[in-house]
């Protein structure tokens, strides 16, 4: 029998495999770090209804508003008389179809009168920075099944070439 005395500092099968275990449950959750710290953000001032509008155009229950508010405000400090306007057109509208501000529509009414406006400078704008600001962001990349650029890796037919799921 030998002195466990002897192997004090060695690293035991069970040891190891533990370790490797909670490296890998560490490593997993590490990806999701920057999600949670971005939803504990304080949202920035944005004008009514442009957060829900955001949220009717690109629909994901599984973001926080975080991120949609982050490209969206930007969009109000480029072209704050464009989305001014746009808001002021798109409550113009629910209120002579539906009697009420465009944010407190239920979905349908929302995305009918979204479809009147798509065509418009301002949709284009807010659907735009939505587009680079939610699928452009390495943060959110996890949660969209996505594994970042494989170029380096010899291209998708090497490395995720038939891998989504949920296609």
């Amino acid at each position: 029998m030998q002195d466990p005395a002897c192997h004090k500092g060695a690293l035991s099968r069970r040891r190891f495999l533990s370790l490797t275990g909670q490296s890998a449950l560490a490593f997993s959750l590490a990806q999701l770090i920057p999600v949670r710290l971005l939803a504990d953000e304080a949202l920035p001032e944005l004008p009514a209804g442009l957060l829900r509008m955001g949220r009717d155009v690109f629909p994901h229950d599984f973001i926080d508003d975080a991120h949609y508010a982050r490209p969206l405000a930007e969009l109000v400090k480029e072209q704050p008389k464009l989305v001014a306007d746009g808001l002021e057109d798109l409550d113009r509208r629910a209120l002579k179809a539906h009697d009420r501000p465009f944010e407190t529509l239920d979905e349908a009414q929302r995305v009918a009168l979204l479809t009147e406006v798509e065509r418009t400078p301002f949709f284009k704008a807010v659907r735009s920075n939505l587009m680079f600001g939610l699928y452009d962001n390495k943060a959110l990349f996890p949660l969209f099944g996505y594994e970042g650029s494989s170029w380096e890796y010899g291209g998708y037919v090497n490395r995720g070439f038939n891998d989504l799921n949920w296609l």
